[in-house]
């Protein structure tokens, strides 16, 4: 299913819980000496080629290979009403087939290089990445520039990466908890593109011409971010951005998308027969380029983040035993957000485990957090941005596009801690208000809970 969240402002990306809180929170405390250093001394320069295409790089002759990660401010808002699916498609195709190369030859020299290419869409930027050996950068560049400028959408390959998402929209038909997501989607967002999602017809009507259409469309050097690390430095990467980008168009042809205005104080119930609840309660967020993103961050973590304050945690796991997990994170886009709490239990404690939730939200939004809290939170939320977004040569690459995106500034890293810094116990007690006081939309995958208005607190 596609995303429906914007991205989770602590990690700047997708938000994915892998790691286990106290595995995330023990693996920070062992990496916050270390990678906060390598974030503090990070020198992001600008580099703009003759053509007028730029890019932020962070020059490192130590590393080996060469990371280049970009996005264009488009994706799936961008589809027509109908043909919901043409940017999954669109991106599934780019290497099945450029210029000259058919997809059997294109993969057959990708593969030859040794690099990584990757394509993805979300609902409004379609992103990619190339990872290459930093003496071998010729031949995956070329390959890229092809990949962009020079899509061929051959039938053959169209019709087989359409099978598999095809295939990927039947089996989530049957997934309880993807069609709870659609349920939610739809209520929260109403008849904005983000409440919009594939289907099995949506995603048939669209054509070669459609792909083309929207390629030639979105894909343009002015809605271009770019982020590149490694050994290349900025004179080789000014003529590798004309290379590789010059031949996009100069303009992008985008229709207007205004951010959503979320619907509250709705349920969704997707009832369904298994021995346990998923539970979902969406509040107002805060919009990533909004100044109050760093107290809103701080009430998030606090609520339910992966550090060691989590109230969900301690008070509706740990200390009355009735969920599986329990957190909150705060998606925030440009130019909005929401904050998300969520827990999982089994199907006979459901009215319990939202009573519990209820009431420790409702506790927060009427006391806020303890001066304890709050410096704890500020912490680890200083401290675990290195872990996410700065430890690996191609997270430090989708940083430097995340941070353009955002308008955020190349000394934003230095400024980091600062920001959360000045975070009182006063800014985070109001905000906590701010976001907490209105009724949640409210989504329940399970069996089908009985008088839950009573129940929930």
């Amino acid at each position: 299913m596609r995303p429906i969240s914007a991205m989770c402002f602590r990690c700047d990306g997708d938000h994915a819980r892998v790691l286990t809180r106290l595995g995330l929170a023990g693996l920070t405390a062992l990496l916050m000496t270390v990678l906060p250093v390598r974030a503090a001394s990070l020198d992001i320069v600008e580099v703009t080629s003759e053509t007028g295409v730029t890019a932020w790089l962070v020059e490192d002759q130590t590393d080996p290979t060469v990371a280049l990660s970009f996005a264009f401010a488009s994706g799936s808002n961008q589809e027509p009403a109908g043909k919901e699916g043409m940017a999954d498609l669109l991106v599934s195709l780019l290497d099945e087939g450029a210029g000259e190369l058919d997809s059997e030859a294109f993969q057959q020299r990708l593969y030859e290089t040794g690099a990584q290419l990757s394509f993805r869409a979300t609902g409004n930027r379609i992103t990619g990445e190339l990872n290459m050996l930093a003496d071998e950068i010729e031949e995956p560049l070329e390959l890229l520039s092809l990949a962009l400028t020079a899509p061929r959408f051959d039938e053959q390959p169209v019709e087989r990466m359409r099978s598999v998402l095809l295939s990927q929209i039947r089996a989530e038909s049957n997934d309880p908890d993807e069609q709870g997501q659609r349920a939610l989607a739809a209520a929260l967002y109403g008849d904005h593109p983000l409440a919009r999602q594939p289907t099995l017809e949506s995603l048939q009507a669209v054509s070669r011409e459609d792909l083309e259409g929207f390629h030639r469309r979105t894909f343009a050097r002015s809605n271009l971010f770019i982020g590149v690390v490694g050994a290349i430095d900025p004179e080789t990467l000014r003529s590798v951005l004309d290379e590789v980008f010059a031949e996009l168009p100069a303009e992008a042809d985008l229709k207007e998308v205004p951010p959503p205005d979320l619907n509250f104080g709705e349920e969704v119930a997707q009832v369904y027969d298994r021995p346990q609840s998923s539970i979902s309660l969406v509040y107002p967020g805060v919009a990533a380029t909004n100044d109050d993103i760093y107290a809103a961050s701080v009430v998030a973590e606090v609520i339910g983040g992966d550090g060691l304050v989590s109230r969900l945690f301690t008070e509706v796991r740990e200390r009355r035993g009735l969920a599986y997990g329990a957190g909150a994170f705060l998606d925030s886009d440009v130019d909005w957000g929401r904050l998300v709490v969520y827990t999982s239990t089994s199907a006979d404690q459901t009215g319990e485990a939202l009573g519990a939730v209820r009431e420790v939200v409702q506790n927060m939004a009427e006391e806020g957090p303890t001066a304890e809290e709050l410096e704890s939170a500020k912490r680890y939320l200083i401290g675990s941005y290195a872990v996410g977004n700065l430890s690996s040569t191609t997270s430090i690459a989708r940083t430097l596009v995340s941070l353009q995106r955002l308008g955020r500034g190349r000394d934003y890293l230095e400024r980091r801690d600062a920001l959360f810094n000045a975070v009182t116990l006063e800014d985070a007690r109001d905000m906590a208000s701010r976001l907490l006081s209105v009724e949640p939309t409210m989504l329940i995958v399970g069996p089908e809970v009985e008088e839950t208005a009573d129940q929930d607190g």
